[in-house]
């Protein structure tokens, strides 16, 4: 029998503080960054915040978030990086060139909500958009390797200037791929499963023989391969299963040489040179944001990371400096300094609460302490009838639309036509022929006013025989006589 883990006072603690302050970044419509200066739906930070929403059962939560995406989604399947607190979608925060990442968590968040709360209705219900948002990722692989490409600044670390093949964007289009496949087989749709997990596979062995430095993956390949060591990039690529075994230990290893997880753990090493970093950045604090401060969100992906390769006592150690920083300052906070401070400055203040850091402290609380703090979700699918039922009310909605449409229309023809009447005056008369059957264009008649008087007269001639007796009828024998028998 193994031992139950039991989850230290200060760790419960700190899950407290993470779930009080995700709970706070709750709003009608989806999941805020945070309540600072961050108060919009950010894609990238709600989706990973969402898994946190997962794990505490609060899916209606999540469910509204990924609505609010969908329902903002381009006609392309492109999803938007930024929705304002009014609603209104950004594709290009930055406008310099799209995000790539939002599409990839889009499906990862979609495809936790529906693995953990079972509901996949809502999945079938939107399964044409997430097919439509996966068909986008995929596009952005120009030239046909299996890796996606981008522009600058677009992805977490926009302060960087990366641009071509980047290792956290292609983990994240490998777990996209992967989850895509999960979904399309919870759906039956088993051939289009095979066709992702292939793609998946693609994908991942290439990124192996590409990325791959003896001892880590390389941040990105543009003009030329650039070897800087990307802490998110590498663990997530742990995470998702982009890396083996082999190589996960190998990359934890590294880690731990370099002393990177004290704080708890540094964006990248060596520091990216000047050149490397938005020019406009260069003498503010905002130079370091992704080039050696500390994000507490990778810590969280790294504790999961450490217990998905079997080294749990370093995962709990790692969830102990975590849950230290959270209850000394009574919050989760965005990004800490190297003194192990949030970052205060004029230019740059850490945002909290920061959903992003208290959604990922719970979920990685709840993998390694297997807390179980929502029952296993039976996955739930629309029976035979229930389809058949579904199918019918879409009929009737359509058609009342139709009839809505119609009544609409004629309605405004009749008010046209009182219009249009007022405005010939007693001279024309205009007459309406309306042919909904057949949906023919409307067509005008018109008749001058005189011509009244004419149709009378036709008609009087054309009742003058009736009017005659039997009597005085002629017959044919009176005109041409009687016939020689």
């Amino acid at each position: 029998m193994k031992k139950k883990l039991v989850v230290e006072k200060e760790i419960r603690d700190a899950l407290e503080i993470a779930k009080r302050d995700l709970r706070e970044c709750y709003t009608a419509s989806g999941i805020f960054a945070g309540r600072g200066h961050f108060r919009e739906y950010w894609a990238r930070d709600s989706f990973f915040a969402s898994l946190g929403a997962n794990s505490i059962g609060d899916f209606e939560q999540s469910r509204k978030n990924l609505q609010l995406f969908l329902d903002l989604q381009k006609d392309d399947g492109l999803i938007p990086a930024v929705i304002s607190r009014k609603l209104k979608p950004k594709y290009r925060p930055l406008k310099i060139s799209t995000p790539v990442d939002q599409n990839a968590l889009f499906v990862m968040a979609i495809a936790d909500y529906a693995r953990r709360s079972g509901d996949m209705v809502f999945v079938e219900s939107n399964f044409k958009k997430i097919s439509l948002a996966v068909d986008w990722l995929c596009k952005r692989d120009r030239d046909g390797d299996s890796l996606i490409e981008e522009g600058f600044l677009a992805n977490w670390a926009d302060t960087i200037l990366k641009h071509g093949e980047v290792l956290y964007s292609n983990a994240c289009y490998y777990h996209a791929l992967k989850e895509f496949a999960f979904l399309s087989e919870a759906l039956g749709v088993k051939m289009i499963s095979a066709e992702y997990n292939k793609r998946a596979e693609a994908t991942k062995l290439v990124l192996n023989l590409k990325f791959w430095q003896n001892n880590y993956y390389a941040d990105w390949i543009g003009l030329t391969q650039h070897n800087y060591f990307d802490s998110a990039g590498n663990i997530l690529a742990i995470v998702w299963g982009a890396a083996t075994t082999h190589r996960s230990d190998k990359l934890e290893e590294f880690i731990e040489e370099e002393d990177l997880a004290k704080t708890p753990i540094k964006t990248n090493t060596p520091p990216y040179p000047l050149w490397k970093v938005v020019p406009l950045l260069w003498l503010t604090k905002a130079y370091y944001y992704h080039n050696g401060f500390s994000w507490p969100w990778i810590g969280c992906m790294n504790a999961m990371a450490l217990n998905r390769i079997g080294k749990k006592e370093k995962a709990i150690e790692l969830l102990r400096s975590l849950a230290w920083q959270i209850n000394e300052y009574c919050v989760t906070n965005e990004v800490f300094e190297k003194n192990n401070k949030p970052v205060h400055s004029f230019w740059l203040k850490s945002e909290k609460p920061f959903a992003w850091t208290a959604g990922l402290f719970i979920r990685a609380v709840d993998e390694v302490f297997k807390l179980k703090m929502t029952k296993p979700a039976k996955i739930k699918r629309r029976t035979k009838t229930e389809e058949i039922l579904a199918k019918m009310e879409q009929k009737v909605k359509s058609q009342r639309e139709v009839q809505k449409s119609k009544s609409a229309k004629s309605e405004m023809l009749l008010k046209n036509q009182k219009k249009e009447k007022k405005q010939l005056g007693d001279s024309n008369e205009l007459e309406y022929v309306i042919e909904d059957d057949t949906k023919k264009e409307k067509q005008k008649k018109w008749s001058i006013k005189g011509m009244l008087g004419i149709k009378k007269q036709k008609k009087e001639k054309q009742s003058e025989p009736e009017d005659l007796l039997e009597d005085e009828k002629l017959t044919l024998e009176d005109i041409l006589g009687p016939r020689n028998k």
